[in-house]
């Protein structure tokens, strides 16, 4: 299977979703935003044909080493434990997550969230 590559249909639905604000601590403010996937992409991620669509995808503040996007991969167990991870055989929409300021929620494709 080919590797897909994200839309800018996709990351503009993520940056409106997110009202541009750290989907996980909610600052407005960082020099550095990322697209994070929740299915990591190097555990077979990258071959999901979902891999790139919104309900896979968060705004984070940093990048995978500093910021939010750097505290997931750093503290996976948790991640895990709020939806900003998903397992390989999860489907990343059947999935809540924990979104600062909303709770937690189901996210879809369509760059909506829906309480639980």
């Amino acid at each position: 299977m080919v590797k897909q590559k994200m839309s800018e249909e996709a990351v503009s639905l993520v940056k409106n979703r997110a009202g541009w604000a750290c989907e996980h601590c909610g600052t407005q403010s960082s020099l550095r935003w990322s697209i994070h996937h929740r299915k990591p992409r190097g555990m077979g991620g990258s071959k999901d044909l979902l891999a790139n669509k919104a309900a896979n995808l968060l705004l984070l503040c940093g990048s995978g080493t500093d910021g939010c996007h750097g505290w997931v991969e750093s503290n996976r167990t948790k991640s895990y434990e709020v939806g900003l991870l998903v397992h390989t055989w999860e489907i990343s929409s059947e999935v809540p997550v924990q979104i600062f300021g909303f709770g937690l929620c189901m996210l879809d494709n369509e760059g909506g969230k829906q309480p639980c």
